[in-house]
């Protein structure tokens, strides 16, 4: 079937990829009419020609385009070539793209979902209504102007907002069947103006009156809330597990492993850092808050109140009640235990008796088993929550109850190789140190295979494991890349080229044993099919700087000369309109 033909099923029609260039330029022919949209919507070509025709320049406006994606608001691949293609389009076709999809009524929910964020990106991203507004509202603040206006524009400039993108599918493969709009797409919330703590904090008086702390804390925490809500809505924010806000704040306090944050944790800092400004102007203004962060339906938000019971001005009954209060699951799991951590080593010897019991036996008794997925070793898992817990208390030189002492005796018994993590490490669900992490792959689970089986057995891990199980795989790369090499390559003869695992390889920054390694490298990238060969150019480019001195020319200059023409292809692909 050529490309002009209209074809009704999506997963018959040719990508650019496929096409020949006979067939492009058949596209362009028909394409060079007047009615462009009609011809669009008739010939219903993949959405993935979007650049292309873009640079073809065949396309003259973004409303050209509402008819032929309208064609495809049931198709799940045209979700994914919009959402890599956002650049091409305005708050004018997301008007248009509203009133169409408002016309469909038999649309499967998740599909009506990731449009109508699509066209909700669009209208609020694009018109720059509120690009740039910082710089409005900081010569504002500098005048002394703190009306109940201003504040409510600068807590909403804090506030992070919906950012859709192209999602990066995790070993070569994309789920089959989509349950999330984030299964299919890449959704986060960001600070529109990339504000960080110390340009809001220099800008806010430290001379302002407490009464006007207070209102602006007021107004950041309604903010917060707001942003927590949509994105508990739109599913990327949880109270349950590991998700957006545990990402972006690994630390409500100031912490090291905040470095490089971005979304929630502008506005969660600016928070806990004007809270401590108004500690010390009025603590009958600052202890209010405590109260209403904790009783929040949002667990960034009752870290929030974990953190703040550090400070004495919160009386040591209502600190300790924070912990018997909060939900079980946050004692322990997720960037919660963070603070859980930091403030029972700042509080624990404030705390009635009666209540440190209470928390104890909490701690005994562990994460609900129903946090964790079926299949997992779950009593393992809980027994390594409840012994760091318990082992860093009694590090830190607190006493056990009994019950307590006997449970992480018991614990010990069963698994006496257990050592505790670093005491700065407490709590952390992730610890990065330069390119390291609490969260390691286990390489010896892909021990013993053949190297006919390991990219099969490495590959069906890596689709059942949890978020908190780590990168087998990598692992691999990392302690032995002359076998993981020979996996690819036996997987190579397969016509198996797993990207992902490609990728981590090429990014593997380790000394190969082998002699061979090297060149085996260069001489499977140069047979790598030349049609998805864009996708691991990247890697591939930064493997071949490393080893330029070091490289057979007869390898060298072919490799270069590949990826250099993938370059000159893609390049023109990427860039905006």
């Amino acid at each position: 079937m050529t490309i002009e033909q209209p074809v009704q099923d999506a997963s018959q029609r040719k990508t650019p990829e496929e096409a020949s260039e006979f067939e492009r330029e058949q596209l362009r022919f028909l394409l060079s009419g007047d009615d462009i949209a009609a011809t669009l919507a008739h010939l219903n070509p993949s959405l993935a020609w979007l650049p292309v025709l873009q640079q073809m320049q065949v396309i003259r406006g973004e409303n050209q385009l509402v008819a032929w994606i309208e064609k495809n608001f049931s198709d799940v691949q045209a979700v994914r070539d919009v959402v890599a293609n956002l650049r091409f389009f305005g708050p004018e076709a997301a008007t248009l793209l509203e009133y169409r999809l408002n016309q469909k009524r038999d649309l499967p929910p998740l599909l009506h979902q990731c449009w109508r964020l699509i066209i909700r990106y669009l209208k609020d991203t694009k018109q720059g209504v509120l690009q740039n507004d910082w710089f409005e509202i900081e010569p504002q603040l500098a005048r002394g102007d703190h009306s109940a206006a201003l504040l409510e524009r600068f807590a909403d400039t804090l506030r992070p907002k919906l950012v859709l993108g192209k999602r990066l599918s995790f070993y070569g493969s994309e789920r089959e069947q989509p349950e999330h709009p984030s299964d299919i797409m890449s959704i986060d919330y960001e600070v529109e103006d990339g504000l960080s703590l110390e340009e809001v904090l220099q800008a806010w008086p430290a001379t302002a009156a407490a009464e006007t702390d207070a209102r602006l804390l007021r107004q950041l925490t309604v903010a917060l809330n707001s942003a927590l809500a949509d994105a508990t809505d739109v599913g990327v924010e949880s109270n349950d597990g590991y998700s957006t806000s545990d990402s972006d704040v690994p630390s409500v306090a100031a912490h090291p492993q905040n470095t490089y944050r971005s979304g929630f944790h502008a506005i969660v800092r600016v928070i806990a850092e004007l809270w401590l400004r108004l500690t010390r102007k009025s603590p009958e203004l600052a202890l209010p808050f405590v109260e209403l962060w904790r009783t929040s339906d949002f667990r960034l938000t009752r870290r929030l109140a974990l953190f703040a019971c550090t400070e004495t001005i919160t009386p040591p009954d209502m600190a300790a009640e924070t912990l018997v209060l909060l939900p079980q699951r946050e004692l322990f799991l997720a960037n919660s235990a963070v603070e859980v951590y930091r403030l029972i080593r700042a509080r624990w010897k404030d705390f009635p008796t009666e209540k440190q019991a209470i928390i104890l036996h909490r701690f005994c008794e562990g994460p609900e088993r129903e946090s964790f997925r079926e299949g997992a070793d779950i009593e393992s898992i809980i027994d390594r929550y409840r012994y760091d817990m318990l082992a860093e208390i009694e590090r830190d030189g607190f006493e056990l109850t009994a019950e307590a002492t006997s449970c992480l005796a018991e614990i010990r018994k069963r698994w006496p190789d257990w050592r505790q993590r670093p005491p700065e490490q407490a709590g952390f669900q992730i610890w990065h140190s330069g390119e390291a992490s609490v969260i390691e792959g286990d390489a010896d689970k892909l021990g013993g295979l053949s190297d006919v089986d390991l990219v099969c057995v490495a590959r069906k891990i890596a689709e059942k494991a949890d978020f908190m199980d780590g990168d087998d795989w990598q692992a691999l790369c990392l302690s032995d890349p002359d076998r993981a090499l020979r996996g690819l390559n036996a997987a190579a003869k397969r016509e198996d080229w797993s990207v992902d695992f490609w990728q981590q390889l090429l990014w593997a920054r380790k000394k190969y044993q082998s002699a061979d390694t090297e060149a085996l490298v260069a001489t499977l990238l140069l047979q790598w099919p030349q049609d998805t060969f864009g996708k691991i150019a990247s890697a591939a480019s930064s493997w071949l700087n490393e080893h330029v001195a070091t490289l057979d020319e007869t390898l060298l200059w072919p490799l270069w000369d590949k990826i250099a023409t993938v370059s000159l292809i893609e390049t023109p692909e990427t860039q905006g309109a």
